[in-house]
């Protein structure tokens, strides 16, 4: 359902003038392909994500081995971090990533939506169908 609310709001951001599309993008920012996608995981497109954990998972004392095996994965080029898990939580994840070299950022955005608190993606999309652990 919102995926034609977004199309139909593009459609009609497209059919207004120049003038209008400038007043809108200074009123209400540019529109955005796929926006609740983006908040439900960390702000990247479904399609480039390789493995994601749930805050909960992130805040178990183990390490999970899919999350090493992603990031050690050539397509996996970053991994986000919901700014809601605390530092000794998200600490041993950031470690890995420092050891692979891996960026990471950790996201802090009140406009995120469900409970994603880990992602491995890609800069590329790479359709990976299970992305849960």
């Amino acid at each position: 359902m919102s995926n034609d609310w977004e199309k139909e709001r593009l459609k009609n951001f497209a059919a207004k003038s120049e003038l209008e599309q400038t007043i809108a993008v200074g009123i209400h920012g540019t529109p955005e392909l796929k926006y609740e996608e983006k908040r439900r995981h960390l702000g990247e497109f479904r399609e480039r994500v390789l493995k994601l954990l749930t805050k909960g998972q992130v805040m178990e004392n183990k390490i999970y081995q899919e999350i090493v095996e992603a990031l050690q994965d050539q397509r996996a080029t970053k991994m986000l971090i919901h700014g809601d898990i605390a530092y000794r939580f998200r600490s041993k994840y950031q470690k890995i990533a420092n050891e692979l070299k891996k960026p990471y950022t950790i996201v802090h955005d009140p406009e995120l939506k469900g409970d994603v608190g880990l992602v491995i993606a890609s800069d590329q999309a790479v359709d990976v169908e299970d992305i849960y652990i």
